[in-house]
């Protein structure tokens, strides 16, 4: 991907917040380059991509195509580097994908995109909580 290309697919995505079809468009993008290249993945995060994804799926909760590909693309950013979990948890995820999967119980491919991320986003919550005890009783001893 040239460089900048990150940074135009988010000025698109503000700047055309109220138009679901540039926030699926804008949300394919960002799978795409997330996609297999965990450098891409830290640096849509860097620039808000995550904030924007979820601000996206927030905003369009009727267009099945933009939560299919939002949490598709959430899905893809936390492959590589399951840190990034927790910026998609911070962000407020989880409740719009279970709103998501509960809207439309018949679109496969967004059954399948929301309950892979949400079982990703679930083990990596058990692994921070693990760590968090850890730290705690470590400390306390």
């Amino acid at each position: 991907m040239e460089k900048g290309g990150i940074d135009v697919i988010m000025r698109a995505m503000v700047a055309h917040g109220s138009s679901a079809a540039v926030q699926e468009a804008g949300c394919v993008a960002l799978f795409s380059l997330a996609a297999k290249n965990a450098q891409n993945e830290v640096a849509i995060a860097a620039k808000g991509g995550i904030q924007a994804i979820v601000r996206a799926m927030a905003e369009h909760g009727p267009s099945t195509g933009v939560q299919e590909k939002g949490c598709w693309a959430l899905f893809l950013m936390t492959c590589s580097d399951s840190g990034l979990c927790s910026l998609v948890l911070d962000a407020g995820a989880v409740p719009l994908v279970e709103k998501a999967l509960s809207a439309f119980p018949d679109a496969a491919l967004l059954q399948e995109s929301g309950k892979n991320l949400l079982e990703k986003l679930k083990t990596a919550e058990e692994e921070r909580f693990a760590s968090l005890r850890i730290k705690y009783w470590t400390a306390a001893a």
